[in-house]
């Protein structure tokens, strides 16, 4: 890997209405600062980093090939919570298609031949009721 693509919309997080709780806890997180730390850590092993602007990137698919553009913005095609269904049925994690849709602002043939490889094979675990409440914090 030698470019890093970090999707960030100046003021994201002004006017936030999330109740007090969640405003106290979410609206603190140094989101810059946490930016500026993985600069400094990736420019110091020799990466690229390059800072995007994030528009239309959740509402337009991936898997389709299209542009992040406001004339192909479909929000209703993000099924549910997590979920996003391409024009011809197909599903992804709404969160990956958002992720390459922001790599494809920066890099718009991205993919183009396919990938070339990944970093982590995550595993699919399933947990028993009994397993997940032994991991619950008391």
């Amino acid at each position: 890997v030698s470019v890093l693509v970090i999707g960030k919309n100046k003021g994201w997080k002004q006017d936030v209405s999330l109740g007090r709780k969640v405003n106290q806890s979410f609206v603190q997180l140094p989101f810059a600062r946490f930016i500026q730390m993985i600069q400094y850590k990736a420019e110091s092993i020799g990466m690229k980093v390059v800072l995007t602007e994030e528009s239309y990137t959740s509402g337009t698919s991936f898997l389709d090939g299209e542009a992040p553009t406001k004339d192909r913005y479909d929000k209703s095609r993000r099924v549910h919570r997590g979920l996003f269904q391409a024009n011809d049925g197909r599903k992804i994690n709404a969160d990956v298609n958002g992720a390459y849709q922001i790599m494809r602002k920066v890099f718009p043939n991205v993919n183009a031949n396919g990938i070339e490889g990944v970093a982590l094979r995550p595993a699919v675990v399933a947990l028993s009721m009994s397993a997940r409440r032994s991991f619950d914090c008391a």
